[in-house]
């Protein structure tokens, strides 16, 4: 007997029958056809965060203004002569260049002044200050 033999006694016994053009539109093929993009697109989004995470670069703040301030206090206190001052300032600003630069070459990170920053950040402050007197200790 064929699926299309429709008579009395099989629509009796409860035999339906489905037209194809109804049956096929969520059949199984379109099923797994969704899974696996919706899969795809899940992966995509993951890989993606991941990759943005890792190559995003770190704010962090330095006080330039008070570790300006600060060799400005300490030199004044030596009294040198202006040509002494010239030279002091002038190894200062190196090493004030040279340390921030090491800094972010090492690190990747951007260095903001603390004004610049609106969320609490690292200060590294401290460490690029014990860096810069290592340094003016270092030159002649």
């Amino acid at each position: 007997m064929n699926e299309t033999d429709i008579d009395a006694q099989n629509v009796r016994q409860g035999i339906s029958i489905t037209p194809a053009s109804k049956a096929g539109f969520f059949n199984k093929k379109f099923v797994r056809a969704g899974a696996v993009a919706l899969l795809l697109v899940t992966v995509c989004a993951c890989i993606s965060a991941l990759v943005a995470q890792q190559f995003q670069r770190r704010t962090v703040v330095f006080d330039m203004k008070g570790t300006i301030d600060l060799f400005m206090q300490q030199s004044a206190k030596k009294q040198l002569d202006e040509n002494s001052a010239r030279v002091l300032t002038t190894r200062f600003d190196q090493a004030l260049k040279a340390s921030l630069n090491d800094w972010q070459q090492a690190h990747g990170d951007l260095i903001l002044v603390p004004p610049a920053v609106v969320m609490p950040v690292l200060d590294i402050t401290p460490q690029i200050q014990a860096d810069i007197a290592h340094r003016m200790q270092e030159a002649p």
